[in-house]
């Protein structure tokens, strides 16, 4: 970078002497740092910070040295757009190698991936197998589907499902499930209420109890008997005799000393 006078240079230096100010004592009046004040009057754009940092310490420095701020940074940024050059993008001269350990990385990454999928589908399984052993047994009744119900059928099938190698019982009794861990169960109902208890029990001794409701009517009521109508006693009998057409009270006369056949000899 150019280190020449400039018409920045030129007016700032010239301001600092006819106030008999030296850097100290602009530093410290306007707070700007001292390395900044001899960048400003040296031209060494390059070690000041960006713009619009330079742009406050101008604004103070005028204050202080009362010149027209407008002014001062004008000529800073004609001088400015002159000196600085951009700076060349310049990579790394071990920019390679650098891509060679990321690389190496990457690499030393990938090989720990199938032992890092192993690991995590033990935990799960650990998981899962202790969710089932110390959590609550699985348990589904789907017949009959709602708590309380009616129906007309005896017996009546008790179906769902459970959790395979579990103890699944219906009021008691020991029903056995299929290997897909579902269960058909026929059961004998009474007339009126029937209270069904499922109960589940893993090998951990958790149980889960699902209770249902059938109110059973039957069908074929029972024959009824006609009741026995009885004759009041103090009913008058009629008896009708009809006289015998043997004889006939016209034509017979009728002698209640003589008998009606005569004596053999």
């Amino acid at each position: 970078m150019k280190s020449n006078k400039n018409m920045f240079q030129e007016f700032l230096n010239q301001i600092m002497e006819e106030k008999s100010f030296g850097p100290e004592d602009l530093a410290k009046l306007t707070h700007v740092p001292l390395k900044h004040i001899l960048a400003l009057k040296e031209a060494k754009f390059e070690e000041l910070p960006a713009n619009v940092f330079v742009k406050g310490y101008l604004l103070k420095i005028a204050k202080v040295l009362n010149v027209d701020f407008e002014e001062l940074w004008n000529l800073y940024l004609e001088d400015y757009n002159k000196l600085a050059m951009p700076k060349p993008d310049i990579l790394p001269s071990n920019r390679f190698e650098q891509s060679k350990k990321v690389t190496h990385h990457l690499l030393k990454i990938l090989r720990y991936i199938p032992i890092l999928a192993v690991i995590i589908t033990v935990i799960g399984f650990i998981f899962l197998q202790s969710k089932n052993l110390f959590g609550e047994p699985k348990l589904k009744v789907t017949t009959p589907a709602f708590e309380t119900i009616e129906t007309t059928d005896n017996p009546f099938v008790v179906e769902g499902e459970g959790q395979p190698h579990s103890y699944i019982t219906i009021n008691n009794k020991e029903i056995y499930l299929s290997d897909d861990g579902k269960f058909s169960e026929p059961i004998q109902l009474k007339e009126g209420l029937n209270e069904v208890i499922i109960e589940a029990t893993n090998r951990a001794g958790k149980t889960k109890t699902i209770t249902r409701k059938i109110y059973y009517q039957n069908p074929t009521p029972s024959p009824s008997v006609s009741p026995i109508v009885k004759t009041p006693l103090s009913s008058p009998l009629t008896h009708t005799i009809t006289p015998s057409p043997i004889f006939s009270p016209a034509s017979t006369p009728f002698n209640s000393a003589s008998p009606i056949f005569s004596p053999l000899d």
